[in-house]
């Protein structure tokens, strides 16, 4: 059994996952477009290719990779230990490009284009080959149920609190700095300040991570077998089809809000805060009573429960009118989404065991890489729907006053289309063989091989 201090170590390393993610997801575009002033399309293009397509490649590449790894420190750490400091250095480069403390008076300034894309890509890689392997630790160095679920608790929050500084405190910081070191220089600290930060969380991370001797023993699968073994493995395959439906209904919540906020319920747009603050509040909250849940019924079941409760939740848009009922919608929202990001990995985690019980070698860089990479589907998934949404409901960008369909539309998107993506979820979910009994017996297999 892992020591207290060594769950809770390990746990806060999300915070740095988190708070990397989310600060560049958020105001990476933003920061190179309208305070270093360069070309939207350019931006754009060097986005898509170096962080989209990029990312993509990198995640199942660099899981693959550490699975292969043999070290005196292990597969994992090394990566960890030597990639943070390199995380940190790139973040701050990201909001350091060499403008002389001005910001662009041409647009098109390739040289710039350039080092945006570079680093952006090169800080990919870096974080890519951190957080993957970070998160690999996880079913390796916590294997049941009761200490996977308590450590689960422990990385959920740390990752919320990164999420609030990457997006909410960066733009507070840049504010601060602004007024005596200008625009660019303000950025320029905050990459310095949460940097810091984040590294920090992966170096305490590290006080709480180990690694099983017996894992790296052995000759790793070769690159293209174990993609072979990874896709052919029918427990991952419709693992994957279910984590790409919650991947959707999370990104197409948070890519709807604004328009909620400001077309339906005629908000201020900066009050939308208010909606995420509420879900991110009970989330907390409910961790210890998902966790009951979860010990209980099994990961599989509270997967499927808490799904299943926020789409149902979440389709209370149809009929919200005010600010304060979606503030009470999100924080049920919110009480759902604490089962599904407590159960998630933890479902994944199972897939891994059965994996390690045929083919007799713990593979947990390739599933979580390759998971990532599919996960990027996503971006596909929401940017067709919020094209037909808009498109349906007679939004045009052009407008000053948008036509009273919007508002029809956008609440129409956002109840209905996640009750889709349930439905294929729950499909998926069938068709995934480890209930709770099966991983009991699964445990007790891997436990008499470990103690050979």
């Amino acid at each position: 059994m892992n020591s207290r201090f060594s769950k809770v170590a390990y746990g806060i390393g999300n915070l740095g996952q988190a708070l990397f993610f989310n600060s560049v997801q958020t105001f990476l575009i933003f920061f190179y477009t309208d305070t270093v002033r360069l070309d939207p399309r350019l931006v754009g293009l060097g986005f898509a290719i170096s962080y989209g397509v990029w990312n993509a490649i990198n995640d199942p590449l660099i899981g693959v990779l550490s699975d292969r790894t043999r070290s005196r420190w292990g597969r994992r750490i090394p990566y960890i230990m030597f990639g943070t400091p390199l995380v940190f250095l790139l973040f701050y480069l990201v909001w350091a490009p060499p403008l002389g403390g001005k910001p662009l008076t041409d647009p098109s300034n390739w040289s710039i284009f350039l080092y945006f894309a570079i680093v952006i890509a090169v800080f990919d890689l870096a974080y890519t080959a951190v957080s993957v392997t970070y998160t690999a630790l996880f079913p390796e160095a916590f294997q049941n149920l009761k200490e996977r679920t308590e450590v689960s608790i422990y990385r959920q929050v740390a990752a919320m609190i990164g999420t609030a500084l990457g997006v909410a405190v960066m733009p507070v910081i840049v504010g601060a700095l602004t007024g005596r070191f200008g625009a660019l220089g303000g950025w320029k600290g905050a990459g310095v300040i949460l940097g810091i930060v984040g590294a920090g969380a992966f170096g305490f991370a590290l006080l709480g991570s180990k690694e099983r001797k017996e894992s790296s023993v052995g000759e790793a699968l070769s690159l293209i077998a174990a993609f072979k073994e990874t896709f052919a493995n029918r427990s991952f395959l419709a693992y994957a089809a279910a984590n790409l439906m919650i991947c959707y209904i999370w990104s197409w919540l948070s890519a709807m809000v604004p328009f909620f906020t400001k077309y339906v319920l005629r908000a201020p747009q900066e009050q939308m805060s208010l909606l995420f603050a509420g879900m991110f509040v009970t989330a907390i909250l409910f961790y210890p009573l998902w966790r009951w849940i979860t010990l209980r019924l099994g990961s599989k079941r509270t997967l499927a429960l808490a799904v299943t409760l926020f789409v149902v939740f979440m389709s209370l848009v149809l009929v919200v009118g005010n600010l304060w009922q979606a503030l009470v919608m999100m924080l049920f929202v919110g009480a759902a989404n604490s089962g599904i990001t407590l159960v998630r990995d933890i479902v994944l985690s199972d897939v891994i065991d059965e994996d390690e019980l045929r083919t007799g070698r713990r593979r947990e860089g390739s599933y979580f890489g390759v998971t990532a990479f599919i996960e990027r589907l996503v971006l596909v998934l929401v940017g067709g729907s919020s094209t037909l949404v808009l498109t349906l409901s007679g939004y045009h960008a052009a407008l000053t006053t948008q036509p009273s369909s919007v508002a029809l539309g956008i609440r129409l998107g956002m109840g209905l289309m996640p009750i889709v993506a349930l439905g294929i979820f729950l499909i998926a979910l069938k068709s995934y063989p480890m209930g709770k009994e099966q991983v009991q017996a699964l445990r007790e297999k891997l436990d008499a091989l470990h103690g050979e």
